[in-house]
């Protein structure tokens, strides 16, 4: 088995198609239409297809651009009309990996919104307040609904200590979703910009750039670890308590990268021995959802090594000695 810093994309349709799915659950489709419309677009289409769906996209994502939102919402569609211009244009003049063209244009897009906030006289502050707000008013619906579920049900319904501690999960959950609003904006466009990159090379015939690496061979500079490195030690240090929130949104981007990283090299690890499938992935599933920290904090470790070992490396030079 070849390890080729870059691989045409073949066969696997359902894959995009259930990733376009799973996609739509957690993010705006505008991140996936802007971007695949861009760069449809500097590949001048030329068959029914490919003008087709250059076409629809760029409508529908100007018509998302043009829906009425908060602030939230303004940062989130300025991001990705930053990010993938950036992204365009480094596929077009550069021949870098998916990963760094797409890691290097949401880092100039993020520090150009935060000057451009700063410009319009407003702050991460208040962007934060903004995300825990709308968060608290779908928590505060999502409490009403199931309060009003158990008046009507006498047998399921919820006594008052399980709402308080339902009502404290859901705070919780609000505080974090506003403090990592930045990090998570962040990994739904490095998704956004990965879908759309897989579409356009099933569309063009003659795409521009490299195309996005197999997930089983997804990696990154291992100067991406000094950024985790100085992340954390904003996050552990009291006297930067100032930058510890956009320091741990740095690390848990970086985390989320590392763990991808652990299981792109599980994913070699097991088509090199001829054991991946359906039925293994699927168990792997169930571990995950039973395990949930204990299978991120391994797949982030193994990561980790790999960047500094290079394991798919050693692995294939093995097999094939």
């Amino acid at each position: 088995m070849p390890l080729p810093s870059e691989r045409a994309p073949q066969g696997g349709l359902g894959h995009l198609i259930v990733g376009g799915i799973a996609f739509v659950l957690v993010a705006p489709l505008g991140l996936v239409a802007i971007p695949l419309a861009a760069l449809l677009l500097v590949s001048h289409p030329r068959s029914t297809p490919e003008i087709v769906v250059a076409g629809t996209c760029a409508g529908f994502g100007l018509w998302w651009l043009m829906v009425p939102g908060e602030l939230p919402d303004q940062v989130l569609r300025a991001g990705v009309i930053s990010a993938s211009a950036l992204y365009v244009m480094a596929t077009r003049w550069t021949q870098i990996s998916f990963t760094h063209r797409a890691l290097g244009a949401i880092a100039v897009t993020g520090a150009g919104i935060t000057g451009l906030l700063a410009v319009l006289g407003s702050s991460w502050g208040e962007l934060q307040w903004w995300v825990e707000f709308r968060a608290g008013q779908s928590a505060r619906q999502l409490l009403g609904a199931v309060s009003a579920a158990g008046e009507r049900s006498r047998i399921l319904a919820p006594t008052a200590a399980q709402i308080e501690t339902f009502e404290q999960g859901l705070s919780t959950m609000t505080r974090l979703v506003a403090d990592f609003f930045p990090a998570i904006s962040a990994l739904q466009l490095l998704a956004g910009l990965l879908l759309a990159t897989v579409a356009y090379a099933r569309l063009v015939r003659q795409p521009v750039g490299r195309p996005a690496e197999p997930f089983q061979f997804f990696g990154f500079t291992e100067h991406l670890g000094w950024i985790a490195v100085g992340a954390l030690v904003v996050v552990v240090t009291p006297k930067l308590s100032a930058a510890e929130l956009p320091a741990a949104n740095v690390l848990l981007i970086v985390a989320v990268l590392y763990a991808l990283r652990g299981a792109a090299v599980l994913a070699f690890g097991l088509a090199l021995s001829g054991r991946g499938g359906f039925f293994l992935w699927a168990a792997f599933g169930v571990i995950l959802f039973l395990m949930l920290p204990v299978v991120v904090g391994g797949a982030i470790l193994l990561g980790v090594l790999d960047a500094g070992l290079n394991l798919r490396r050693r692995w294939l030079s093995a097999a094939n000695g």
